[in-house]
């Protein structure tokens, strides 16, 4: 045994092995915040523990025994109003390794390791922001510098604390003006692929994302796997070394977030996205200590749609099936997802298996990485990084309030705020002609958006929503093989459908001269966006 008490430890080592175990702890309040129980500090009562497989939670004192498998993790669910330690860089850190006695601990029963956890009552609001990323996907030094430079240091400029007249005006990550563009942003998350098969860029990645101020919580994604794991169990070693259980679940104001993996390793390079038996466990047992009208964001790196026409077999529809039987029932839901370089909202009903009284939303978010960190440089010599259905690199903002559906804003990397809108049309055209269109590519849209074209001062008519090649990036990667010499960076990818594009045609009897289209797209919480380009008629 190895018993350990304050930041030392004595005595011989206890080895935790995949046999079952039992553990016992307690959750408490750490009321001056040095991560370790002193006297008089008291026990937070029903706060749900787990091992990724079971649930518990705390009794009136604060304690809880857990049994399981004894090679894993073991975390707290944190729950609402209180906050979990985080490390230098912004990382929460709401587990304990099992067998890694050398974190505080103290011994409650003289036979068991203990593994108690600090929390630091706080006060989180029903309204806040959540900054979400997908893919960030570095390979290399060079493209964690693009990454600062296009996503960084916009979001730094517009979150981080600064005073005016003497009055402060924001603490780190927390907005107090709420006028101000990216007010009350409680935390980030990033959906997976953190990196691109490179671990030891893990450090520059979260320094550069620590600069927000907001606490961070990175999911594995395919390219953060162990790709010499010999199973599924070990590949996600070395991401959990870094940054915790690959599934877990915490609370912030009045949702709960529940983080899973959902990568399902195959050897070599093979991967499918899909639940383990543990996991469902994990779900089960966390929704039923969990009120039926709490709104729940369930999160993953892989979609649960066939994210190609083809319909590509990408992850097992029995898990699928499986998920949403455990969600069913909930009438406050939202699903996110990354792994697919474009962006897409997909709202399942019946033919899908969804059995609940409304549509379930997925939010596919637009990966940060884009088309790869690819394309020819623009002025500053980055890759413009546009993904395969045109849509700008970026990420995505989440307005929560409450259990109100929370709104999805989409904020393109080198783009202005309220530039939501790839127009594309002719430069010119003949006098006369028919069936000449022009295309919207909206870049946040779904059937629940407005979208309204129209030439000159005429009435707004509703556009056509299609699905098919975005002509504008069509264009942009026709362009780069039509010099004489390769490209100097990587290419952009071969241009896959879009699901957010719409179409219209140019009236025919436009007179000859110069013409406006306008486009005028209207969002689900009644935000209007515009977009306009010149064509000629000759």
């Amino acid at each position: 045994m190895k018993l350990c008490r304050g930041l030392g430890c004595i005595g011989l080592a206890w080895v935790a092995s995949a046999s079952a175990a039992t553990w016992q702890g307690t959750v408490f309040n750490d009321a001056n915040g040095n991560g370790r129980r002193d006297a008089g500090e008291a026990g937070v009562a029903d706060v749900a523990v787990s091992n990724g497989v079971a649930v518990v939670r705390t009794d009136a004192a604060g304690r809880y025994t857990l049994e399981g498998e004894g090679d894993g993790f073991l975390f707290v669910v944190k729950p609402r109003n209180w906050t979990v330690p985080l490390d230098a860089q912004n990382l929460p850190r709401f587990y304990r390794k099992i067998g890694d006695l050398a974190d505080p601990g103290r011994v409650v029963d003289p036979a068991l390791p203990s593994f108690d956890f600090p929390l630091v009552a706080g006060n989180e609001p029903d309204r806040f922001r959540t900054i979400v990323f997908a893919d960030t996907q570095v390979g290399s030094e060079k493209e964690v510098g693009y990454f600062q430079r296009t996503i960084i240091d916009g979001l730094v400029s517009e979150v981080a604390p600064t005073r005016q007249g003497g009055r402060e005006v924001a603490n780190p990550g927390r907005v107090v003006d709420p006028a101000l563009p990216l007010g009350n942003i409680a935390l980030g998350i990033t959906l997976g692929d953190v990196v691109n098969d490179k671990p030891e860029l893990y450090d520059a990645l979260n320094a550069a994302i620590a600069r927000i101020g907001v606490p961070w919580y990175p999911l594995i994604g395919n390219h953060d796997l162990d790709l010499g794991a010999l199973q599924d169990r070990g590949s996600a070693a070395t991401f959990e070394a870094k940054y915790g259980p690959s599934t877990h679940a915490f609370q912030y104001g009045p949702v709960l977030f529940v983080a899973l993996n959902n990568i399902r390793y195959q050897g070599g390079l093979r991967y499918l996205g899909g639940l383990t038996d543990g996991q469902f466990g994990f779900i089960q047992q966390l929704l039923a200590g969990t009120p039926r009208e709490t709104l729940v964001v369930v999160m993953m790196h892989i979609p649960w749609f066939y994210n190609d026409p083809a319909n590509n077999e990408t992850f097992r529809l029995a898990d699928r099936a499986r998920l949403f039987g455990l969600l069913e029932g909930r009438p406050n839901l939202l699903l996110l997802s990354g792994h697919s370089h474009y962006q897409r909202h997909v709202f399942y009903g019946a033919a899908e298996g969804w059995k609940g009284a409304q549509p379930l939303h997925e939010y596919n978010v637009a990966a940060v990485s884009g088309g790869f960190w690819g394309g020819p440089p623009d002025a500053n010599g980055i890759p413009i990084a546009t993904q395969w259905d045109g849509t700008p690199h970026g990420y995505a903002i989440v307005s929560f309030d409450g259990t109100k559906v929370p709104v999805m804003d989409y904020r393109a990397a080198r783009l202005a705020p309220d530039d939501q809108i790839g127009l594309w049309g002719p430069a010119v055209v003949a006098l006369k002609q028919s069936f000449v269109s022009f295309y919207a590519n909206v870049y946040n849209g779904h059937e629940g958006w407005k979208i309204e074209g129209r030439v000159d001062d005429r009435a707004f008519n509703p556009m056509r929503k299609v699905v098919d090649w975005d002509p504008a990036y069509a264009a942009q990667y026709l362009a780069q093989d039509a010099g004489p010499n390769p490209a100097p960076t990587p290419r952009l990818p071969d241009p896959l459908v879009n699901y957010h594009l719409w179409r219209a045609y140019l009236p025919a009897d436009l007179a000859a001269g110069s013409h406006t289209i306008e486009v005028r797209a209207t969002d689900p919480a009644g935000k209007i966006y515009s977009a306009k380009r010149t064509v000629q008629i000759r």
